[in-house]
């Protein structure tokens, strides 16, 4: 209900002042509206709903990148298909059943089919990658050397792209003005808010509480997250720093991923309230004002005198005041958080960026808005440029100056280099990176990544030169568009409010409440399935964090809305000058928020991570939403241009259903089934392992391994059965027996499905090892050189599979050269780069010679640093 506006209130924001105007549209105002809806928007609010839900669910479950690689988000991603293979097919009756009264055509019609059309075939080229993946040699331990060949992991990742295409071309093509802009970005804020509450209760409550189980009974913690740490090892000091100073992850797991989020809605949150502050204090605002100061002021000298008779004179500022108030709370949770989660990359994206937003608000002209943008393309494209560092291209002796932290990414950066120009059509593949980053990383280089901490370089060792050059040019030709709407919008007077009236009236109703409803679903869902599947988010921290992102929703949602509409009903300029309404200013906020998320993703990662990558997708498409041409400008007198228009429409609603339905079906058939169906067989066969029936596990690992032919899990798992059986009979009769035809085959099984990956044959090779220890076979003391052989030409600089490597050498009669070379390799190793958790002292290796019956509870190890000095005597 339209309420008479009270006087005192800004009719519209400080910055942009405009003498008002009547609601009716006229031919030469609908000329000057570049952001109208493109024809009927009835299927809007359904888009947003759908994509709300899927949003929400990606923030409770986000599936950081190695849980991506194992089928975590495949379920997300099938999701995603479905809905929007639906909406594509209402969209398709909704085209023929209706004609458009004012079919627009969008401006810069070939520049967005050719932003669809990169998109596209980038998500192409990474499925190719995958798919090229069956062709990589694994078949034997002793042949030549390749990377990459994990069909699964490939195939589960590239999932992800080819689900970011659909998403980015559905929304940005549902988009209908600022209204609906405004309200994505609000769900973002919300789901940031979400978990920045959720990790300030890990860092006050949860984490302290950890701390103190895990000082009291280390081993028990460790039992219960699943990680094997012996006491004095690198992998309990890891965990122990983690702990201390690891910083809260909230949902994700990585607290550095969590601060991308973070950081993207505190830029958006930090935009905001300085509009919003120019709504409550315009006189203080104008002061600080670059060259328009002068004109403004005395604009506001006119209104207040032409208000000044008004009995309610300066209550609507009390309602600025406020909602300034809010969004100040807002941003402290997200700052708080962002801070304890230590993350660099983080802090350093939000002071780069919120200073953008600063001066982009203070110098609010249109020379102003065009300098502020092309500082930020530039910025941006410096840190997108970053990789080509790596490889000497702007000097190397400004990296020695930088931090420790960032000088490891340039190692990340200079081994996917390596790995790149050995592979420079696919890469590793999508989801192989860990894998083959055994292969090429540097001699100093201390971490096992599963990514290259860089999203230009992710993209590079996904799908080698060709996804990057079409990454780089998506990039130039998004900056290019962006820019061509900038200079539009800025070319607007001041003066000259854009028309969103129509807009807004027609944005109500299940409009309003369209993200909003899909968020609540999505809340719903993953508590009813949390429950029903026992994976519930954290009670505790959310019993906090669900009612304040509810009042951020409801202020962001309905509190900005009535303060930006309801309240100034009464003006139709200043309806139109709304921040919130304004489709250009939702699209610049946007892109400020897209700019935090690429600078932190410059060096960390997240680009693959459903939990980040869908506000990426979302805020690009904002950011390269179309502008519509208005109905006179299409109309005028070109009926059959008006035809062509139309058929178009419907010839791409048609292939986009066709598209996302053939895509929802791929992945089914191909990748959610077999990997569903694995995963229950092992749920099945965890539960009988822990029965002791060792018999029916193998059974059930069976199942699963023709369930999922490029499973490595349950041919491991499997192994893992036959050689407890074989211990339990050894236990039994006081002797042990010659290897088994069931063993050779599991053995057989695993290592093919373990692939080029140097950590699966390690894992299989320690299970070997422990079986020399019990039996003494020479068999298995020569299978397990084998395959250690293949992890050290997999991966030469660990200083753990040297080591070994070495211990079988002097078990096997090697010749004293040999196995002093090779202890000398894993000393030289475990001292580069000068890393702790490097050092030999904290690195275990298999006792290799018989022991019997005692080390049958578990293999006998001895520290590597004794093993290596003894060698070397």
């Amino acid at each position: 209900m339209n309420r008479k506006r009270r006087p005192g209130s800004p009719k519209q924001a400080a910055d942009r002042e405009a003498p008002e105007r009547s609601t009716v549209e006229s031919p030469a105002t609908s000329k000057r509206s570049p952001f109208a809806p493109v024809g009927s928007s009835g299927m809007t609010p359904v888009v947003l709903a759908a994509f709300a839900t899927l949003m929400m669910w990606a923030f409770y479950h986000p599936s950081d990148s190695t849980d991506v690689e194992q089928g975590g988000a495949l379920g997300w991603c099938l999701s995603a298909l479905v809905t929007a293979a639906a909406v594509q097919m209402l969209r398709v009756g909704h085209a023929y059943s209706f004609s458009e009264r004012e079919p627009r055509a969008p401006l810069d019609q070939k520049w967005h089919w050719l932003v669809d059309g990169i998109v596209g075939l980038l998500a192409v080229w990474i499925g190719y990658s995958a798919i090229a993946q069956l062709q990589v040699g694994t078949s034997s331990i002793d042949g030549a050397w390749a990377i990459g060949g994990d069909w699964r992991a490939a195939s589960n990742e590239a999932w992800v792209w080819i689900v970011g295409a659909v998403w980015f071309g559905v929304l940005r093509r549902s988009l209908r003005g600022g209204a609906h802009q405004s309200a994505l970005l609000g769900l973002i804020v919300v789901g940031g808010v979400l978990l920045a509450t959720h990790a300030l209760h890990q860092v006050h409550v949860s984490l302290p509480q950890t701390l103190r189980e895990y000082n009291a009974d280390p081993d028990r913690v460790l039992a219960e997250v699943g990680i094997s740490a012996p006491e004095g090892s690198n992998a309990r000091m890891i965990f122990e720093n983690r702990l201390r100073d690891g910083g809260p992850t909230a949902t994700f797991a990585l607290a550095n991923t969590l601060a991308g989020l973070l950081a993207m809605a505190l830029v958006v949150v930090i935009a905001v309230s300085l509009r919003v502050l120019g709504n409550t204090f315009p006189r203080f605002v104008v002061r600080f004002r670059l060259k328009n100061g002068d004109a403004d002021k005395a604009k506001l000298d006119a209104k207040d005198e032409a208000e000044s008779s008004s009995e309610n004179r300066g209550s609507p500022s009390r309602e600025h005041l406020a909602a300034l108030i809010g969004l100040v709370v807002v941003a402290s949770i997200l700052m708080l958080a962002l801070k304890d989660t230590q993350s660099r990359a983080g802090m350093l994206s939000v002071l780069i960026v919120g200073g953008c937003v600063l001066l982009d608000f203070i110098w609010a002209t249109p020379f102003g808005r065009r300098a502020v943008a092309a500082m930020s393309l530039v910025i941006a494209a410096m840190f997108a440029a970053l990789p080509l560092a790596a490889r000497g291209w702007f000097g190397t002796g400004w990296i020695g100056l930088l931090p420790e932290s960032v000088r490891y990414r340039f190692q990340y950066w200079d081994a996917t280099w390596r790995l790149v120009e050995h592979s420079p059509w696919t890469g590793a593949g999508p989801g192989n990176y860990q894998q083959a980053y055994h292969r090429f990383r540097l001699l100093e280089s201390h971490e096992i990544i599963a990514d290259p901490h860089h999203f230009v370089a992710e993209t590079l060792g996904a799908g080698g030169l060709p996804a990057g050059l079409l990454l780089f040019v998506l990039l130039a030709v998004a900056a290019w568009m962006f820019w061509r709407v900038e200079n539009r919008a800025a070319g607007l007077s001041v003066a000259e409010p854009t028309e969103v009236v129509v807009e807004s009236q027609r944005q109500t109703g299940l409009s309003r409440w369209s993200v909003p409803v899909g968020a609540a679903v999505g809340w719903l869902a993953v508590w009813v399935l949390g429950i029903r599947y026992q994976d519930l988010p954290d009670f505790d921290a959310h019993l906090i964090a669900v009612p304040l992102a509810c009042a951020v929703g409801w202020l962001w949602w309905f509190g900005l809305a009535n303060e930006n509409s309801a309240e100034n009903s009464g003006s139709a300029t200043a309806r139109a000058d709304s921040t919130m309404k304004t489709g250009w200013d939702v699209r610049r906020l946007a892109c400020f928020a897209l700019m935090a998320g690429l600078l932190h993703l410059s060096f960390s990662g997240g680009w693959t991570v459903p939990g980040i990558a869908v506000v990426l997708w979302t805020l690009a498409a904002i950011v390269l939403s179309p502008e519509v041409a208005s109905p006179a400008a299409t109309l005028s007198g070109e009926t059959q241009g008006a035809t062509n228009l139309l058929a178009t429409k419907r010839l791409a609603a048609v292939a986009m259903a066709t598209v996302t339905v053939v895509a929802a079906v791929a992945l089914w058939m191909v990748s959610y089934r077999p990997v569903a169906e694995a995963k229950q067989w092992m749920a099945d066969a965890d539960v009988q392992i822990r029965r002791g029936n060792l018999a029916g596990v193998e059974k059930l690992c069976e199942r699963a391994m023709a369930a999922d032919p490029h499973a490595f899990d349950p041919a491991m798992f499997r192994l893992h059965a036959v050689q407890q059986a074989w211990l339990q009979r050894v236990a039994a009769n006081g002797a042990a027996m010659g290897e088994s035809s069931r063993f050779k085959d599991a053995l057989q099984d695993a290592i093919q499905r373990a692939g080029n990956d140097p950590s699966r044959l390690q894992a299989i090779g320690e299970l070997v090892l422990h079986r020399y220890q019990v039996g003494g076979d020479a068999e298995a003391l020569g299978q397990a050189s084998a395959i250690y052989d293949r992890c050290g030409s997999l991966s030469p600089m660990h200083q753990g599979i040297a080591a070994q490597r070495a211990v079988i050498a002097k078990a096997e009669g090697g010749t004293e050269e040999t196995i002093r070379e090779l202890a000398e390799k894993a000393v030289e190793l475990a001292e580069a780069g000068g890393v702790v958790t490097r050092k030999l002292s904290l690195q275990f290796v298999l006792v290799v010679r018989p022991i019997g019956r005692s080390a049958i509870q578990q293999p006998v190890r001895q520290s590597a640093q004794e093993a290596m000095d003894a060698l070397r005597l």
